[in-house]
């Protein structure tokens, strides 16, 4: 159904809509394929109730409220959805390429989106001009093209590589072509094009390049490589040169020696069994025979002979300390250079060590210490280095510092072993001598057992037989008894605390002094410790704490000392510091348990007083279930029946009741907004205190809200919005409380705020959907009200189908039926009719290049605008393109090519468009540009092709001449068989038949004929070494050229080499090894070439540097065989000597077994028959008889310690050298080791224990060696250092097992004595159950019946008895600080020590804690609270120990130190609770006191609701009614009124330019105001200028401004901090500002119905707007006026904005100019009219 009116309408609207939303339109896929579909989005969605979808300047669809219209052109693939405002498109085409635009009246918005439509890519193909390219010389063209696709662009790809444009690589043809220029190795490819368009790609298959190049990075590798730090290579080696180069195709190689070629063209040149006579320059030449390239590279390569042996050996007499001594070093082979070592490290010159003449020989003149150690001679040439077996250079020297260990002091009974030394090399030789008599020789001398009569001196002489020289060392040996044991001993009663204590020390035997000690730790006198004359005895003036602990004392003599036991020494003290535990606080009906304690040792007995009357005793007393009466004092007396004191502690229990449950009531009427309500908390039980919260957070009062008195009512003086929540209270007593269930409080308002949602356009014949909400508690009921009449109730509204007559007002009425309020809202409905379609027409005659063409779109239908695409995209006039005055005809005045493309034209109206089909133009013209394609040069007998193209539309008809004749017609042309007359000019003629031209093409072909072969040939003899000769090249055909090559190479003229004139004779002068090889010669001319085969050249020579291989020395019995070689062409003949006498033919000879007659010279003769000369080279044959084996024996005794012995090397067979070995190792010669004269007798001239050891010797001549089988050494010893092991101490009735051992081989036999009597054999000794009978000396003696020596060595074995009990006790029962008490430790057995113990940790004795002399008694005068804690005594001897149980010293004290914990500062009406607490033993009780009156007693008070009354000091009094004494504290409180609430007033309503006055209301004292805006303080972010000023509490805008807008807020403070007042948030009124009058200035009578003027202005609040015209009021209200056009509206139009509130009025003109004489408006114009009449319709319109 068509609705054309509505089309105008909506679309006359939109022309107002300029405004360009965040909108954008957001297609589902985007370019998209030809017959695609498209869902064009809008994001983010926004239903629309008016709009448009148009492409271009045509519309699609129009949707407006309860429908839609879809153009004619587009019905059927449109799809529209309402309620996303999304569009689809179906079957997409070329021509739906463009702008898509979405236009919203209602709401106001426009997005747009450009659609682009392409034709997918098929069959992408890629040509190239040439695939066989040469590197850096040709070039190479790709073309890539398709069979269909548009809007494409192309992509390079080298393998998997983007190809881009550079100075080499050019793209062009809009980058469908690819040129490389001078192409690279790396160019090979393979090249791909990608074509590429929005909806698909293509790729080609891949066309790869093969580039020909090289030689080029030319290498060669030597193998082996060179050893590290040689600079050669070995003679005998065998060497591979390997030559490699970079090359395409394979590269050919020559190799050339010193200059000269060599017969080797492979990449590899192999020397065999090279030799010195090799060693030279070697190059390499690569030659590629297509780029006509080549390269070459060099080494040098040096043969050397290795070295084959270096010794080092001395040379003269050995090394003798200061004296001089030499060194040689003999090399067999060539030597560069030598060095010298020592230790690993190489030996330079200095002033004591000098070198010979090429380093064979080092001198030290004089050796030193420092020269000892190990020499090495290294000897080096440029391919191998070897070093000497190593010389160790020991230094002879001394003897030097004898010295003597041995004891200083011995006693009597015992042997001493004396042990002399000396700094000697070699070992000296010892002599003793005592008091001036030599008693023994040798190092070692024992003395036998020890009497007085052994006091002496005694000297030792050491010898060096070397050197000649002695030196002497005495030492004096002192001879004393034996000191026996000690024992700690209590003089009188046991340790009382600050009592007198004396200990004793016990010993019997010698004692030079005595040492007393405490846990360990040596003892000194001090001012409360004495010791005797003699240090025997330690006295305790007044026994401390400090002195618990272990005591010990020490006797000693300078031969022995003996510690004795400890003796433990505890003090007994208390009791002190008695404490209850327990609570202070009890509720009826349960039970309380009190504990005490006290520091006490013994521990103390207990007793409970309630009240002064005793009810019970024990540390612990549990009350029953308490009642009111049990309120109380609870008093515990701690009493120690040792110390015989008590000490007292009390505390006081407070008994009360338990408060019930509480809820929340309301007082009167719900909550209603802006009126008053009450809340009040019922309670049942005790209450102390009631709390109130809101939503769990506590609730202070504040300008709305009240508390009463006690708090059980809360109160809102006008209820909020704010107060909406969750009320609670909550009541509470010391101990307990109760909180209430929660209240729900809710807010009844309203209606506020009313909205009418549903569309303002409707459709007649669609029916539209008013919904009407508001804010309101309750809900709201509603009326529906259209023109002024009731129509409906309830909240939704729907018309009805709509006709014109629905247009008009729908009010909307909100009621609350409890606040009994109402509100009204209204909204207009417009309704509207649609409008029809069109369709277009294409006709015209064919374009022609530069001619005038003309295309018309033909239409049916009523048509407003005609608009004209080119390949989808609009098309605008220019100086070749003209349209028609309704644009319906479009005119070429001259076409081009680029006038080739898809046209259409497109027509709409204001509800509808339509676009024609495309038409395609293609433009005529041509021929232009003729090409001939095909070859310059022809061969005869052979046919020539010729192509001839043009650019032509449509194609054009070639006709070809030869020489002027034609010859034939068509495209292309095949000459037949070429003879030499078919040489010419050939031409080609291109004609259209559609443009009636012509156009002409030339190409000159030349006829040439074939060159026939060629052939190599000799002249004269063969080639020889060093003689002419000569090489042709035979040819058949003509010949322009001929060139010569070498294996491959081309071949210039040199000194040796020469060509005939023509070139096809080739001469060597000289013939030369350098010249073998493979030559060819080519003849070529223009057309053709050809290259002859092969012709081998080998040049005859020799023979030269024979040699023979094979071994120079041989073994009887064995055959040798000997192979002579020489270099030599033909190969050589071969004629063996021995001694002068021919004995055999043949390049090898075996010898036969040999004898020694077989010794003697072996000589080759080498014989060429062709160059007759002969060569001879010698072997000299040495042959030697095998050594057999050898084997160890021992000559003599077997090897004893310190003692001569000798080892044989027996051998048989004949034997050049022999050489010893100890574990694996060379053995030489030492100051204890010699060797006999021909090395087979190893003497050991004194053996020790190193000489242990596999011991081997090797017998060798120059065949063979043999190493015998291994003798072991061992070294019979012993014995040596006997020890006894066993426990010193031993138990009575217990076992005691002794074991005793030595060092000797083989293992020696013990026996063992007690005090001086055999008792047992073995090395084990059990004694069987000790007595005290057992306690004595064990002695073990060890014998070695293979030394005959013995050793003997003791153990002294103490044997006590153990301690059964230990315990403490007291005199007392109480413990009072400043008393004096004692602890007693009770032991049953005998002690050696007794220690005091405290909390684990010996008791530290000082002058108030004191032990008594034998450490039994413990004693603290007087007694302090830190000598509380757990006492214990430990008594132990030897071989027990015991700890007392624990005994807790409690000490009674206080009151100290008393402390109260309270707030310094409160406000009125909090209350304050004081705590008291003291250090007090028993606990202290307290008493409180308010400016000198007493207010409570016990340790916490609460004072109460404060006043100012309430400020002044408040005491705390501590008493200890068991030390009788009291301590006093005070504290100050100062009381301040309270701050109740803060808020923000202001003097009037703000508006702009008037003075302003806000100040800050406070209930309550404050000390300070400061402001904030915005959460800023005023002063700290810099807004104060000279407009505002703050004085007192008021804030002052002198005047407002719009600037001064924001949140402000005072704040009051005290000592308590800030109060914040609620946000007053200021908006200054002001205006109107500004005035702006919009509409036309001039208008045509007939253009349009009506104009119409806007008016606005800036103003809070909004301004209110009157309407003159010529000054004269109109009944127009509101900023939008129509005035109707005709000549009396014209004139002059005035808009009055008045702000009610600042009563301000302002005022802006507008002139009006009505022109009614106007020619008729065209056909756009009178279209205008009808849209502006059709505006004019939903505004005021003034006719006057």
């Amino acid at each position: 159904m068509e609705y054309p009116l509505v089309w105008v309408l909506i679309l006359v609207l939109l022309n107002f809509t300029t405004g360009v939303s965040g909108q954008v339109v957001v297609p589902s896929m985007n370019p998209l394929a030809v017959g695609s579909n498209v869902t064009l989005n809008l994001v983010p969605q926004s239903p629309i109730n008016i709009g448009t979808w148009s492409y271009e300047t045509t519309a699609i669809v129009i949707f407006y409220p309860g429908g839609s219209s879809v153009s004619t052109s587009y019905q059927g693939r449109v799809s529209f959805n309402r309620s996303s405002s999304e569009l689809s498109i179906n079957s997409l085409q070329l021509n739906n390429s463009g702008l898509y635009t979405i236009q919203g009246m209602e709401p106001v918005l426009k997005a747009v989106v450009t659609l682009s439509v392409q034709e997918p890519i098929s069959n992408v193909t890629l040509r190239a001009n040439a695939t066989d390219l040469v590197e850096s010389n040709d070039t190479s063209i790709f073309t890539c093209s398709v069979s269909s696709g548009t809007s494409l662009s192309y992509r390079w790809l080298n393998g998997s590589s983007e190809i881009t444009a550079s100075d080499r690589v050019w793209l062009g043809g809009g980058n469908s072509t690819l040129t490389i220029v001078s192409v690279t190795r790396h160019d090979e490819g393979p090249f791909r094009c990608e074509v590429i368009n929005g909806i698909s790609n293509g790729t080609s298959q891949p066309i790869g390049l093969n580039v020909r190049y090289g030689p080029s990075n030319l290498t060669m590798m030597v193998v082996p490589e060179m050893t590290i730090g040689h600079t050669a290579y070995k003679t005998g080696s065998v060497i591979t040169l390997s030559c490699s180069a970079q090359s395409k195709p394979t590269e050919s190689f020559k190799w050339r020696f010193n200059g000269a070629f060599l017969n080797e063209q492979s990449p590899k040149l192999s020397l065999q069994n090279t030799r010195e006579n090799q060693t030279g320059s070697y190059a390499c030449l690569a030659y590629n025979n297509v780029t006509l390239q080549f390269a070459n590279i060099n080494t040098m390569i040096k043969i050397v002979e290795p070295i084959s042996a270096v010794s080092l050996n001395r040379d003269g007499k050995p090394p003798i300390l200061d004296q001089s001594f030499t060194l040689r070093c003999e090399v067999t082979g060539p030597v560069d250079y030598i060095h010298w070592l020592m230790n690993g490290q190489l030996i330079s010159l200095n002033n004591r060590t000098f070198f010979s003449t090429g380093n064979k020989t080092m001198v030290i003149n004089p050796i030193q210490f420092s020269d000892s150690g190990e020499y090495l001679c290294e000897a080096f040439n440029a391919v191998s280095n070897l070093t000497s077996m190593t010389y160790k250079l020991v230094v002879n020297f001394g003897p030097e510092r004898p010295a003597v260990t041995c004891p200083d002091i011995a006693m009597t009974g015992h042997s001493v072993t004396f042990n002399c030394s000396a700094s000697s090399q070699p070992p000296s030789q010892f002599s003793w001598f005592f008091n001036g008599s030599q008693v023994a020789a040798g190092s070692v001398y024992e003395t036998g057992q020890l009497t007085l009569a052994s006091h002496g001196d005694y000297t030792c002489v050491a010898f060096n037989n070397i050197t000649v020289r002695n030196s002497t060392v005495s030492k004096m040996l002192t001879v004393v008894e034996t000191v026996t044991m000690t024992i700690v001993k209590v003089i009188g009663a046991q340790p009382t605390l600050n009592k007198r204590f004396s200990l004793t020390c016990g010993s019997t035997g010698t004692v030079y002094s005595i040492q007393w000690m405490r846990n360990g730790w040596p003892l000194y006198a001090s001012n409360r410790t004495d010791f005797s004359m003699n240090n025997n005895t330690l006295t305790l003036n007044s026994v401390q704490h400090s002195d618990n602990g272990d005591y010990q004392c020490s006797a000693s003599n300078p031969l022995s000392n003996m510690t004795s036991p400890e003796y433990r020494l505890i003090v007994n003290y208390g009791p002190e510091m008695p404490i209850i535990t327990g609570p202070a606080l009890g509720e009826t009906g349960h039970s309380v348990t009190f504990n005490c304690s006290a520091s006490s040792q013994p521990p103390s007995h207990f007793s409970w007083l309630f009240n002064g009357s005793q009810v019970a005793t024990g540390s612990a007393f549990e009350t029953g279930p308490l009642t009111l009466a049990s309120h109380g004092d609870y008093t515990c007396v701690a009493f120690n029946n040792i110390t015989v004191r008590n000490s007292t502690v009390s505390k006081m229990l407070t008994v009360v009741e338990t408060v019930t449950m509480t809820i929340v009531k309301v007082i009167g009427a719900q909550p209603t907004l802006k009126e008053r309500f009450s809340l009040t908390c019922d309670t049942a039980g005790t209450v102390y205190s009631i709390h109130w919260m809101k939503n769990s957070w506590p609730l202070y009062a504040d300008n709305r809200t009240d508390f009463s008195i006690n708090n059980n009512t809360l109160t809102f003086n006008s209820v909020h919005y704010s107060d909406n929540g969750h009320y609670q209270c909550s009541a509470s007593n010391p101990l307990s409380n109760m909180t209430s269930p929660e209240y729900r409080l809710i807010v009844n308002y309203g209606p506020e705020m009313p909205i009418i949602t549903g569309p303002a356009l409707g459709e007649t014949g669609h029916s539209v959907t008013f919904n009407c909400s508001a804010s309101s508690q309750p809900p709201s009921h509603f009326s529906w009200l259209f023109n002024g009449s009731q129509v409906a109730t309830g909240s939704a509204f729907e018309t009805g189908p709509l006709t014109l007559a629905s247009h008009g007002d729908y009010t909307c009425v909100a009621f609350n039926n409890i606040t009994v309020r109402n509100n009204t809202v209204s909204k207009m409905l417009t309704v509207v009719e649609t409008v029809t379609m069109t369709i277009v027409k294409v006709i015209g005659a064919q374009p022609t290049l530069k001619e005038t063409f003309s295309l018309t779109c033909e239409t049916t239908g009523t048509v407003y605008s005609i608009h004209w695409m080119k390949n989808s995209w609009p098309l605008y006039a220019d100086n070749r393109t003209e349209f028609s005055i309704n644009n319906n005809t479009l005119t070429f005045n001259s076409v081009q090519h680029s006038d080739n493309g898809d046209y259409q034209c497109s027509a709409s109206n204001p509800l509808s468009n339509m676009t024609s089909p495309e038409y395609r133009l293609i433009v005529n013209y041509g021929p232009e540009m003729p090409i001939i394609t095909g070859p310059a040069l022809g061969e005869t007998g052979h046919s020539v092709t010729f192509n001839c193209s043009a650019s032509s539309q449509p194609p054009s008809h070639f006709s070809w001449l030869f020489n002027g004749s034609q010859v034939a017609t068509g495209s292309a042309f095949e000459t037949g068989p070429l003879t030499l007359a078919s040489h010419g000019d050939y031409t080609c003629v291109a004609f259209n038949n559609i443009t009636v031209r012509n156009n002409t093409v030339s190409k000159m072909l030349t006829v040439v004929e074939t060159v026939t072969m060629t052939i190599v040939k000799v002249i004269g003899a063969q080639p020889t070494l060093k003689e002419t000769f000569s090489l042709t090249c035979e040819t058949t055909g003509t010949v322009y050229s001929i060139h010569w090559m070498k294996n491959s190479w081309p071949l210039y003229a040199d000194n040796r080499t020469e060509f005939s004139i023509n070139n096809n004779t080739l001469t060597f002068n000289s013939v030369q090894h350098s010249d073998n090889g493979d030559y060819q010669c080519s003849a070529s001319n223009p057309l053709s070439n050809m290259t002859s085969p092969e012709y081998r050249l080998i040049v005859n020579y020799g023979p030269e540097m024979p040699i023979i291989t094979g071994p120079a020395l041989g073994e009887t019995g064995q055959n040798v065989t000997l192979n002579c070689s020489a270099s030599s062409q033909p190969p050589s003949h071969f004629s063996w000597f021995f001694n002068g006498s021919q004995v055999a033919t043949g390049s090898a000879f075996e010898t036969g077994p040999l004898t020694l007659a077989s010794h003697g010279d072996y000589t080759c003769v080498a014989f060429n028959n062709i160059t007759v000369r002969n060569s001879t080279v010698s072997k000299m044959l040495t042959v030697v008889a095998t050594v057999t084996m050898t084997i160890v024996k021992v000559i003599g005794a077997q090897p004893i310690l310190n003692e001569r012995f000798s080892l044989t090397c027996g051998t048989a067979g004949k034997v050049s050298s022999i050489q010893w070995m100890r574990n694996g190792w060379p053995l030489y010669a030492s100051n204890r080791t010699d060797f006999s004269t021909n090395n087979n007798t190893l003497t050991f001239i004194s053996v020790q224990h190193s000489d242990k050891g596999d011991y081997q010797c090797s017998a060798s001549n120059p065949f063979s060696n043999m190493t015998s089988p291994y003798y072991k050494l061992i070294v019979n010893y012993g014995p040596e250092m006997p020890i006894i092991t066993g426990p010193a101490l031993g138990e009575t009735g217990h076992n005691v097992t002794f074991n005793c051992s030595a060092s000797s081989q083989p293992l020696s036999q013990f026996s063992w004595f007690f005090n001086g009597s055999q008792v047992a054999t073995g090395s084990a000794f059990e004694t069987g159950p000790l007595t005290l009978a057992s306690h004595g000396k064990y002695t073990c003696v060890a014998f070695n019946n293979i030394t005959c020596r013995n050793s003997t060595v003791s153990k002294i074995l103490t044997v006590v008895a153990p301690i059964t009990s230990v315990s403490i006790s007291t005199g007392e029962t109480q413990v009072i600080e400043g008393d004096s008490f004692t602890m007693t430790c009770n032991i049953v057995g005998d002690p050696s020590s007794i220690h005091w113990w405290k909390n684990l940790t010996l008791v530290h004795l000082d002058n108030r804690t004191q032990v008594s002399f034998d450490n039994r008694t413990l004693t603290f005068n007087p007694v302090q609270y830190s000598s509380y804690g757990e006492y214990q005594c430990m008594a132990r001897n030897s071989v027990s120990n015991r700890t007392s149980n624990r005994y807790t010293l409690l000490v009674n004290y206080g009151p100290k130190q008393p402390v109260i914990a309270a707030a310094p500062i409160a406000e009125t009406e909090q209350r304050v609770t004081f705590n008291c607490s003291a250090s007090s033993q028993p606990p202290s009780q307290f008493s409180w006191f308010f400016n000198g009156s007493q207010v409570a007693t016990g340790s916490v008070y609460e004072t109460g609701p404060l006043t100012l009354a309430s400020h002044g000091e408040y005491t705390c009094v501590a008493f200890n009614n068991a030390t009788g004494r009291n301590s006093t504290v005070s504290r100050m409180l100062t009381v301040i009124e309270a701050i109740k609430s803060v808020m923000v007033k202001r003097n009037k309503t703000p508006i702009s330019s008037d003075n302003l006055t806000l100040t800050c209301d406070v209930t309550g004292r404050y000390d300070t105001i400061y402001w904030m805006k915005d959460n800023l303080s005023l002063v700290l972010n810099n807004t104060l200028n000279s407009d505002i000023t703050i004085s007192n509490n008021s804030l002052h805008f002198s005047p407002v401004k719009v600037s001064n807008d924001g949140n402000y807020q005072c704040v009051a403070t005290n000592l308590f901090g800030p109060h914040t007042s609620p946000k007053y948030q200021l908006l200054v009124n002001y205006g109107p500002l500004g005035v702006n009058v919009s509409g036309p200035g001039l208008v045509v009578i007939g253009s349009m119905i009506s104009v119409n003027l806007k008016c606005s202005a800036d103003s809070r609040p909004t301004s209110e707007y009157r309407w003159k015209h010529n000054n004269q009021s109109l009944p127009a209200t509101g900023p939008l006026m129509a005035v109707g056009v005709s000549l009396k509206n014209a004139g002059i139009y005035t808009c009055v904005a008045k702000n009610s509130l600042t009563n301000i009025s302002m005022s802006k003109t507008i002139s009006l100019d009505v022109n009614g004489h106007s020619p008729a408006p065209p056909f756009q114009s009178r279209v205008g009219l009808m849209l502006m009449g059709l505006v004019a319709l939903s505004l005021p319109l003034i006719n006057h």
